[in-house]
């Protein structure tokens, strides 16, 4: 039969583009007894926001959903933006 293989298009695993996320949640236990903490040097490319935040903490990260950033802002906590990224393509 020819219903077996196959069907459609994906993209070899080497092109996609799969972003690490953590969520508001486990910012707390990130961070451990500081007040800050930087995602991007550890890796992680998107903040989400599943989860309570309970202390302020300043984050830094290249993407952040919009209900992180609230959560995050409600608890007295700043998010700066990495935006090393997207000047590369302002650029051009």
């Amino acid at each position: 039969p020819k219903h077996w293989g196959m069907h459609g298009f994906n993209r070899h695993p080497s092109l996609r583009n799969v972003n690490t996320t953590v969520n508001v949640g486990q910012l707390e236990d990130l961070a451990g007894d500081g007040d800050s903490v930087n995602l991007t040097e550890m890796g992680i490319d998107k903040l989400l926001g599943s989860g309570r935040i309970s202390k302020a903490i300043t984050v830094t990260v290249s993407e952040a959903s919009a209900k992180a950033t609230e959560k995050i802002e409600a608890a007295g906590g700043s998010l700066n933006m990495d935006q090393e990224d997207w000047d590369e393509f302002e650029e051009e």
